[in-house]
């Protein structure tokens, strides 16, 4: 029996920011693609020159075990295990696609043997941590405006989203990078939260959606992962519901519900941190 691939997903935020020639092609599915085919979804998106995407390859538990687990699988064969009519792992095939570099980056961390002691808990070093959290539920936001980024780093999420909503939607963008916030997107819970990284970019450009945008800014956080390596760096919490166009939330009282808004407006960033 062919699995049905729901689409009614597609037309809204953040999906419908996908690259437009991977929108096209998803919107024609009748059935869930197979893995073997998200190689070709995946080269619908543009990408830099000198970045190569790695194969997605339907998940084995013989090449996982052999390989030493899903990170070295990826670093050792360049090959994505993917499970089918899986959408954690479609949504990753989609991040992947669009923002390459960050991805290898994330992996290279992940199986780096010099990262640091690890955390007998889960095996991970905190950069590895960090890095976990932001594949999972990262948000990378972009924005011309230093004080825009101050009160999000704040937290002060009903000044930032409604106070400031017109300076917002002028000065800031945001790409989803978590595959799995992607996947709780699809059906998304009251309060749902990501971890942030911030980005002040002194100037947008006039299409801030441009592949040029994007190539730019997948090297840009790139650099950054590499560098948590020697470096404190934190991820800030954010209530994505709370985005424009994310949900249902422009009218003031969204942004003052408990359920919805649930950090305190003050930051939890250790002294020392950068900005």
């Amino acid at each position: 029996m062919i699995a049905p691939f729901p689409l009614d997903w597609l037309e809204r935020k953040p999906y419908n920011e996908l690259a437009v020639a991977l929108r096209r092609a998803l919107a024609q599915c009748q059935a869930w693609p197979e893995p073997a085919q998200y190689d070709e979804l995946a080269a619908l998106v543009p990408r830099a020159l000198d970045v190569t995407l790695p194969r997605f390859v339907t998940q084995s538990r013989v090449a996982l075990e052999r390989a030493g687990g899903y990170e070295p699988h990826v670093a050792q064969l360049s090959a994505v295990p993917t499970r089918p009519g899986h959408w954690h792992d479609f949504f990753n095939m989609i991040v992947w696609a669009h923002f390459p570099k960050l991805r290898w980056a994330l992996n290279q961390l992940h199986v780096d043997p010099q990262v640091g002691p690890k955390d007998p808990r889960n095996g991970r070093a905190p950069a590895q941590n960090l890095a976990a959290t932001f594949d999972e539920t990262g948000v990378l936001i972009v924005s011309s405006s230093q004080s825009v980024l101050d009160d999000l780093r704040g937290l002060l999420f009903k000044r930032v989203f409604w106070d400031r909503r017109d300076e917002l939607l002028a000065t800031t963008r945001f790409w989803v990078i978590g595959h799995g916030l992607l996947e709780s997107l699809l059906a998304p819970p009251p309060g749902l939260a990501a971890r942030a990284l911030l980005v002040h970019r002194p100037q947008l450009a006039s299409d801030e959606t441009s592949d040029a945008v994007r190539h730019e800014l997948d090297a840009l956080v790139a650099g950054r992962i590499q560098g948590w390596r020697t470096s404190r760096s934190v991820l800030d919490p954010l209530p994505v519901l709370a985005i424009p166009g994310y949900a249902c939330n422009d009218f003031a009282e969204f942004y003052e519900d408990r359920r919805q808004i649930r950090f305190e407006p003050r930051s939890r960033r250790p002294l020392g941190s950068p900005t």
